[in-house]
């Protein structure tokens, strides 16, 4: 006789620790920061978890859902008792929570006119953060980092024309983005 056996392993995704990334502070002067600079720090670091392999993580707005359901408001600083609670009410064993520290850009530049205008400058990118995880279980921080990044254009325009400095927007592209990627690149070889 023929029996057909099931094999109902978990899946191997299910031993991985489930991690949620709070909305970072912002500790940096910069404006841009609250039109969705907290979003799109906490999306790249999600992805980049995801990409690490270490964690199962919960997606932003599956937070967000999550934390109105349970009626939690958490982002930045966060004591352990708080910490111990939302892990429980989230599922999560850890929360990866900090704040941009830096973010901006400085130029530098020289300007004349002999016959024809023209300057010379160099425009910075600067930006840095920090990081930490919590283990949910014991409160406690099990991770701590941080990091920071730079990105220098020049840009030279004679008359009026020709020059000219990459878009402002492209600067979380620029140097936020490789931020993120240095610490989860810390968290991947933390012994977690």
């Amino acid at each position: 006789a023929f029996v057909a056996v099931a094999s109902v392993a978990p899946a191997a995704d299910s031993t991985k620790p489930r991690i949620a990334v709070l909305e970072f502070k912002n500790k940096a002067d910069n404006q841009w920061w609250g039109s969705g600079g907290a979003e799109a720090a906490q999306d790249v670091f999600v992805t980049e978890l995801v990409k690490s392999g270490r964690f199962r993580v919960v997606e932003r707005e599956q937070l967000a859902a999550l934390m109105q359901e349970k009626n939690l408001a958490l982002s930045g600083d966060i004591d352990p008792s708080t910490a111990v609670k939302a892990g429980k009410l989230l599922g999560v064993k850890y929360l990866l929570t900090g704040a941009v520290t830096e973010y901006g850009a400085q130029e530098t530049g020289a300007h004349g006119a002999y016959r024809v205008g023209f300057s010379a400058g160099k425009k910075t990118f600067t930006a840095a953060m920090n990081a930490r995880i919590i283990d949910t279980d014991t409160g406690e921080i099990v991770w701590a980092d941080e990091a920071r990044g730079e990105d220098a254009n020049f840009k030279l325009s004679i008359a009026g024309f020709g020059g000219g400095v990459e878009n402002d927007t492209r600067m979380f592209d620029k140097v936020m983005k490789p931020v993120i990627q240095q610490l989860t690149a810390s968290i991947k070889a933390a012994d977690l």
